[in-house]
């Protein structure tokens, strides 16, 4: 090996040997720049790295120029001065005064830094990975012709040595992104079940008070006029069949507000539990219904829901609440079937009947059945209705992930402390 091949060879691995462990673009330019400058003379070294957009960021030492200023954001490729390299129609640029070259200035071209910095001599050469380009290496001198075929071979040399390195540090910068933004998504997702619990939480509170203002003082107030009325009665002059007739309406309003005022507040699911709660419901909602509905209700899940937070488990029994409604409403069935499943990632509540199906058809829906995907997704959870295998009535699912009861138990708990 001649001498002067020796040192070309040593040359090319103190560079490789500089940029190792360097963590940005800017950093290894940095780095080689001091090697470089034991090859051949510069004023100015760029680095130009492409993006996945036709867009390109320019990296650069030495001479001060605004293709460093300003590129650090993405520019097009398209008003690159060396556009030629970049898209890979020319394999190099090689010129001995840039100035007047016309290869570097066309319409719309960004070369205003040629002219700033007086960049003549100038070499550039792609940097590929994978046959493709992925930037340039790019020397400028202040010095007319001063680069020739050899120095363009070394530069050629360098770049290749740089090209692997450089995908490599644009693979990371693509990767941190992506934990950056993962973790910023998920954060989000967290912040938006606070809301929404805290949401279902609030909602619950005004029923509860709602409830118990109406008890207080509607449910009050109605008794006590029915009492009066019944004093009336007794009263000389007064239809009596009409005054059965009003009494009896006096009697079904507040009977129908009881039932509103236990549904605000379901005393049961917090005393007994979630199976004896929605076995509450069943009774109070076929009490009068002909012809009768015979109910089950079967817990597979060891009274798993018991232990939810709060939030969870009302949110739960409200969409079973409404489930039995619209069952009975719409379906006219004979059965429902309340059944609580464990299962490898849910934990699932179906709510079936043997009635007429109505609400599985596609094309029908009700504000009952919006009200309860809604307070389903509130809790990250899931509903379906369908219509059952036998083509008798319908099957309402809930699938509430286990992993969300834990993840729900612990954002609850933070929005106790924070």
């Amino acid at each position: 090996m001649s001498q002067s091949a020796e040192n070309a060879l040593q040359n090319l691995l103190s560079i490789s040997s500089a940029i190792a462990g360097q963590l940005d673009h800017q950093s290894v330019l940095q780095c080689i720049e001091g090697e470089l400058t034991k090859i051949f003379h510069h004023d100015h070294m760029d680095i130009v790295i492409l993006t996945d957009a036709d867009e390109y960021i320019v990296y650069e030492v030495g001479l001060r120029t605004e293709w460093g200023d300003k590129l650090r954001q993405p520019g097009p490729i398209s008003k690159s001065p060396i556009r030629s390299v970049l898209s890979g129609e020319a394999g190099y640029l090689l010129t001995g005064d840039a100035l007047t070259d016309e290869r570097f200035h066309f319409s719309g071209a960004w070369d205003s830094p040629i002219y700033d910095a007086n960049l003549r001599s100038r070499i550039h050469v792609p940097m590929y990975i994978h046959g493709r380009v992925m930037g340039s290496l790019n020397i400028s001198s202040q010095k007319k012709n001063l680069y020739g075929e050899n120095d363009l071979e070394v530069a050629e040399q360098i770049a290749a040595i740089l090209a692997p390195y450089m995908y490599a540090l644009v693979c990371g910068e693509k990767s941190r992104k992506a934990a950056l933004a993962e973790g910023v998504a998920v954060e989000r997702e967290k912040l938006l079940r606070l809301g929404a619990l805290r949401l279902t939480e609030g909602m619950e509170k005004a029923r509860q008070r709602i409830g118990m203002d109406l008890h207080d003082q509607t449910l009050a107030d109605i008794t006590r006029i029915s009492r009066h009325f019944s004093r009336i009665k007794r009263l000389a002059g007064i239809d009596i069949q009409e005054a059965s007739l009003l009494d009896e309406d006096i009697s079904s309003c507040i009977r129908e507000l009881r039932r509103i005022i236990e549904n605000t507040k379901p005393g049961v699911l917090e005393l007994f539990g979630f199976t004896q709660a929605v076995e509450a419901q069943l009774e109070r909602s076929i009490s009068g219904v002909l012809p009768k509905i015979v109910t089950q209700v079967v817990d597979e899940t060891n009274s798993l829901l018991d232990s939810a937070p709060e939030s969870v488990r009302t949110t739960a029994y409200r969409i079973v609440q409404e489930a039995i409604n619209n069952s009975i409403k719409h379906g006219n069935p004979t059965e429902i079937c309340i059944r609580l499943i464990l299962r490898q990632k849910v934990t699932s509540i179906e709510i079936e009947d043997n009635g007429s199906g109505e609400l599985a058809n596609s094309k029908c829906s009700t504000g009952g059945l919006d009200n309860m995907r809604v307070r389903a997704a509130l809790i990250s959870s899931e509903l379906f209705v369908e219509q059952r295998s036998n083509s008798r009535g319908i099957r309402v699912s809930l699938h509430i992930p286990l992993a969300e009861l834990k993840q729900s138990s612990e954002v609850s708990a933070d929005s106790q402390t924070g």
